[in-house]
Order: structure tokens, then sequence, then C-alpha cells
């Protein structure tokens, strides 16, 4: 059985019914979804669950009471997993939280490792209407994810690492822009 995954990022005006982003193939299905509030990654979590996802994925700005809260929404036959920063990247994203907040133009980029991706063709930039960009690029392995990181970290101020197998995963990548812009990786309790 293939995996079915969606990726859910907060974003303001956003349609939670609309993919920003497929990645399909023999290896399974990976789309990324936009709410533009919390409560609606309730609603979605559920309704995806009801239509057969596997797997969740959250950005790292719901944090963890709403991660609590989707598991539950999701019930014991879907993994729910969060983006979470390591300690390399506490005061970085500390920084980019109250830059967001203080509305300074930023960018992000979630890069999302699903086996048979295209960093080329698998790729959507979204040039936001304040300034700053969001960068989604699906990778095939933890390899190619370091590779696109390190080109891209000049741009950016936050990366969210996605599809990932944990901190063997994210280590490439955090040496890849030598940690001066904090990456966070999907944790899961198994």
């Amino acid at each position: 059985m293939s995996k079915n995954t969606v990726i859910i990022y907060e974003e303001s005006g956003a349609d939670p019914s609309a993919d920003i982003m497929t990645i399909q193939n023999a290896h399974g299905r990976t789309r990324v979804r936009a709410v533009a509030e919390p409560a609606q990654m309730l609603e979605l979590v559920t309704r995806l669950t009801a239509e057969g996802v596997d797997q969740v994925e959250l950005c790292g700005g719901f944090g963890p009471v709403w991660h609590a809260q989707a598991r539950r929404a999701a019930g014991d036959g879907v993994t729910v997993g969060a983006i979470y920063y390591g300690f390399e990247s506490l005061t970085s994203v500390a920084s980019y939280k109250a830059r967001f907040e203080a509305g300074e133009a930023l960018s992000e980029a979630f890069i999302v490792v699903h086996e048979g991706a295209d960093p080329g063709a698998d790729r959507v930039v979204f040039d936001k209407p304040e300034g700053g960009r969001t960068t989604f690029v699906g990778v095939p392995d933890d390899a190619a994810a370091a590779e696109v990181a390190g080109k891209l970290a000049g741009e950016l101020q936050l990366i969210e690492l996605y599809g990932a197998q944990g901190p063997e995963s994210a280590a490439p990548v955090v040496e890849a822009v030598h940690a001066e812009v904090p990456v966070g990786v999907t944790a899961y309790r198994r």
C-alpha cells in the first residue's frame, strides 16, 4: 500500500479544499494544503481521515496544543506529526516568529521528501503580496533536501522539512545551511 500524506500549514485567506502542491507516483501521494485558521485544520484533518489519508504533517506554526487536538481528530488509524525545532534553531525560529508577527516580509521553504520526486518539476513558489515568498519543493531523498536547502538558504528565514525520517534526515539540511536558518523536522509519537 502506498502512502497518502497531507501537509497542512496556515496561510491568510487559504482555501482548505484546494491542493497547493501534489506529488503523486508509484511511491504514494503527498499533498500540501493551507488553512486560514487553526480551527479549520481540525475540520480538514477530520475530513481527510474520512477520505482515507493515512498520514498528516502539520506546520510548526500550529504547535503542540493544536498537534494534540489534530491527533484526537484523526483517531488511531492516521499518523499525525508536526514540525519541531532543534536547540540550534531556537533563537532563529524565535526571531522569525517575532518578525512574522510584526508583519515583516519573510521567505520560507517547505521541503518535502517523497521518493521519486523531481525538485525541478515538483516546485511551487508563491510571492506574497507584502513581500517575501513561500517555496514548496519536492525532493527524492535526504541528500537532495540538503542540496536544495543549501541553494535556497541565502534567501530564506525558515525551512521546514516534511516526509523526513527524523534527525538523520534533518542533520544534513542543518549542516547545509550552517545552522544559520532554522530547520524544523516532523516529529511523530509512535
